[in-house]
């Protein structure tokens, strides 16, 4: 097994895993190794020095999460490469979201950390190859480093983890995942098997530094390298939020990737940890449901908590349709009665059509009032929401604050945030503290004295509440949405690989755009920028077009002269020859004499044929090849010259001509 790792140069890995992220999209095998290679030759000046095979978590039967993942063996006999890089997917579809709420902070589900393993397992199966004989490396990216440093605390399923921008070990899912770590933090900190949901009540501290104890213990966390952007919002939480550990502890160390703004750490740093307990509590029971009982488990106690059902913009999408329908009215063609009978039919057809559509409204009216119950229930149970919301708008002026001191917004989009905030909190804590007639009856029934009849006037009187300051919430959102929108997109941007790619070049003359790279240089005073990854392509492309019009040219050649040359010298001789039979046997044409003018009783007895046979000179096919090569070759020219003059400029910096010619 050789001891250098053929991706070991940052740049190479973290573009290779930025790349795979197009295999969910349908990028095939063949076009996923044809992008490593040439992410190769780019990076390293060389070409890639090894056979490579590819495995997919599509391929595998064994996988019981929404794991993704590509696994990549390099083999070469000759040079001792026997390598394999196994890259987990983060976050990318709904159920990873899911996972990132249940597994990743919640700590209740370690599945894909778990599949992480099994896939490793079956890529060596697949590629034949053995635990001892390989070097297996594991490449990840956001919740892919959590699932992979998972794997390696269980199962040390890799001898060497490579992450960028990643979520970290979570002590929680540990806990979940681990017999041995649970067995040892039971005994610890006195907590018992039969209440797993003690362990959220440990100080968050003492946990996280027992943790680490542990992982230092069981694994050589120096075979773990990360890169970490400051700015990664992610990177904020995970040093800042309960129940994350980060190994080793050089990685705690981040990469500003954008100067222009300082990251959200000093603002996280100031969350209360008795906040996010607090949210952990609450989604607790539908984070045990969900374990078991899958996603239904886990939207049916929401429900029961809330009192939303999961269906509830479908069951008001339908009631919006039900209630147009139900306001549509057929029409009637009137001229086809007489003037007289118009007035009466037109009646008739109203109030039929009102008889007809007394049962639909019915039916609707009982829709309407069960999704108004529903709703009821909601208000009763957003308690919580309306805290988190108000602790926000009490803080909203240091939260806000800090993010124009950080430069992600300037005073004045402050001001607008924190105004629609507060108009946002206003008609939550309204709509909230609205206290249903009905409540107050089941609290104190001796209050009822009108029999009940006023509780039509209460939900009445709730249903105007809820218009009102619905369409108000609707206002404040998209006010607030409006004007989050670019810090929020400028914020997930430093979650990115490719800011840090960037980042990690920024004085080398080198930066990547979707997975291309551009290079620059001073030149005669000036910047010259080039997408080297995009013209080495257009330049094999545009030879490789060169090349399919010679063969054109030369297939055009071949078909003018058996088409046209060669058939007028047949149609040629062809006529050569009837003259010669019409001079050796003239009687043979006696018909044409009897058809003429010529005297009654005339004979043939000789013909002479003067042939001479006139026409179009036709030019040589080489005249015509010469033409068309001349041009095809000036395309060629421009080519060349195109890839001289950026070799003259970019060689010495960023070795372009290697790159050129081991791209071809």
């Amino acid at each position: 097994m050789a001891n250098d790792e053929l991706l070991i140069k940052d740049e190479v890995w973290l573009r290779i895993t930025q790349l795979e992220y197009k295999m969910k999209q349908g990028m095939s095998k063949e076009e996923f190794e044809k992008e490593v290679r040439r992410i190769y030759i780019e990076e390293m000046g060389e070409a890639l020095p090894a056979d490579m095979k590819v495995y997919t978590s599509n391929e595998s039967n064994d996988l019981e999460s929404d794991y993704d993942g590509t696994a990549i063996y390099f083999e070469n006999e000759e040079k001792s490469i026997n390598q394999l890089y196994v890259i987990s997917q983060g976050s990318n579809d709904p159920g990873d979201w899911l996972y990132n709420a249940i597994g990743l902070f919640q700590g209740k589900d370690a599945s894909q950390a778990i599949d992480a393993d099994t896939f490793v397992d079956e890529a060596k199966k697949a590629f034949n190859v053995g635990d001892a004989e390989v070097l297996t490396v594991g490449l990840g990216h956001s919740l892919a480093n959590n699932n992979n440093l998972t794997a390696q605390v269980l199962n040390e399923s890799f001898d060497k983890v490579y992450g960028v921008n990643g979520a970290q070990i979570n002590v929680y899912q540990l806990y979940t995942a681990d017999a041995v770590f649970a067995g040892k933090v039971n005994n610890k900190f006195g907590l018992t098997r039969s209440t797993p949901n003690a362990i959220y009540t440990l100080p968050p501290d003492k946990l996280e530094q027992f943790a680490v104890e542990y992982i230092e213990e069981k694994i050589d966390t120096s075979s773990i390298h990360q890169l970490r952007s400051s700015n990664d919002p992610l990177y904020a939480l995970m040093e800042n939020t309960r129940g994350f550990v980060t190994v080793p502890v050089e990685a705690k160390e981040g990469i500003v990737t954008n100067k222009n703004y300082a990251g959200l750490s000093p603002l996280l740093a100031n969350l209360p940890d008795e906040e996010i307990a607090k949210w952990q509590a609450i989604f607790m029971p539908a984070a045990d449901a969900y374990m078991d009982n899958g996603v239904d488990g886990a939207l049916d106690v929401l429900e029961e908590m809330t009192g939303l059902k999961r269906t509830v913009f479908d069951d008001f999408n339908e009631l919006q349709a039900d209630l147009q329908q139900l306001l549509e009215a057929d029409t009637i063609d009137l001229s086809e009665y007489p003037v007289f009978m118009r007035g009466e039919m037109a009646r008739s057809h109203a109030l039929g059509q009102v008889g007809a559509k007394i049962p639909q409204a019915f039916d609707l009216l009982s829709k309407g009032l069960t999704e108004f119950y529903h709703i009821k229930q909601f208000q009763r149970n957003v308690g919580p929401i309306v805290e988190t919301v108000q602790g926000l708008n009490d803080s909203a002026e240091e939260v806000f604050g800090y993010l124009v001191e950080a430069g992600y917004i300037d005073e004045a989009s402050k001001d607008i945030i924190v105004k629609e905030l507060n108009g946002l909190t206003e008609s939550l804590e309204v709509l909230h503290d609205y206290k249903h007639l009905e409540d107050v009856y089941k609290e104190s029934p001796y209050l009822i004295r009108d029999g009940g009849s006023g509780l039509l006037g209460s939900d009445v009187a709730f249903l105007l509440l809820l218009i009102e300051h619905g369409e108000k919430l609707y206002g404040h959102w998209q006010a607030l949405e409006k004007e989050l929108q670019e810090v929020m997109d400028e914020i997930g941007h430093s979650h990115s690989i490719h800011e840090l790619l960037n980042a990690l070049n920024a004085e080398n003359g080198v930066s990547y755009y979707n997975n291309q790279m551009i290079v620059s240089t001073q030149h005669g005073g000036e910047e010259i920028r080039v997408n080297l990854s995009a013209t080495v392509e257009a330049y094999y492309n545009g030879l490789s077009i060169v090349e399919q019009q010679q063969e054109k040219v030369q297939a055009f050649v071949r078909l003018y002269e058996h088409e046209v040359v060669e058939d007028v010298e047949n149609q040629k001789k062809a006529l050569v020859q009837a003259f010669d039979d019409m001079e050796s046997n003239p009687k043979a044409y006696q018909h044409l004499l009897n058809k003429s003018h010529a005297p009654a009783g005339s004979r043939i007895e000789r013909i002479v044929v003067h042939d001479q046979i006139g026409g179009i000179t036709l030019p040589e096919g080489p005249v015509w090849e010469a033409a068309l090569v001349e041009q095809l070759e000036k395309q060629r020219t421009f080519l060349e010259k195109m890839r001289e003059g950026i070799e003259d400029i970019f060689d010495e910096e960023h070795n372009v001509a290697a790159i050129f010619t081991l791209s071809g």
